[in-house]
This record gives C-alpha cells, structure tokens and sequence, in this order.
C-alpha cells in the first residue's frame, strides 16, 4: 500500500472521519465519481461514443445510459437505423 498526504483546507479535514478504512471509501468513492464526470464531458462534446464513456469510466452502458439521461444527454443514435422499416419477419429474426 502506498501512503499518500494530502492538503486539505480546514473545513475538509474536520468532517474526514479517522478510520483508514473509512477514508480509502471516500476516496474510491470520489474517483469513481471523477472519472464518471470526465467520461460525459467527453461524451457531451462528441469526443467518444457513449459506450466509450463507459469503459473510460470504469461502468457498464446500462449505468453510463441513466447517468447520461441525469445530466440530460440522450444517447446519439444512427437516424437511417431509426426509419428502416423492420418487418414482423424481420423482428423474428434480430
């Protein structure tokens, strides 16, 4: 394990709570949080596809989808797919 120290400003330092284990939680916590934020910057200025956005964030496409839709992004999608007329024949078969 690698110790770290950090410089917090007071207001910080008084509601961290004293246990190491407690700690390293936040800490996951807060670059799981980080690195969510990044993907949809990314994602919103069309810089990755959303599946994209969700591997970089380290979640599924079903999370980065509800995450998105939270920030009030929808996912992009193809418009010739979405006007293809798909047959009761054709719907058997996907």
């Amino acid at each position: 394990m690698k110790t770290v120290t950090l410089r917090l400003p007071d207001y910080l330092a008084k509601t961290l709570p004293a246990e190491e284990s407690s700690l390293c939680e936040i800490l996951k916590l807060g670059l799981k949080q980080f690195r969510i934020e990044r993907a949809i910057k990314r994602y919103k200025k069309g810089g990755v596809s959303l599946a994209k956005a969700a591997e970089l964030a380290g979640i599924s496409i079903r999370e980065m989808i509800s995450i998105a839709y939270a920030h009030g992004l929808e996912p992009k999608y193809d418009e010739s797919l979405v006007e293809s007329k798909i047959t009761p024949e054709a719907a058997v078969n996907l």
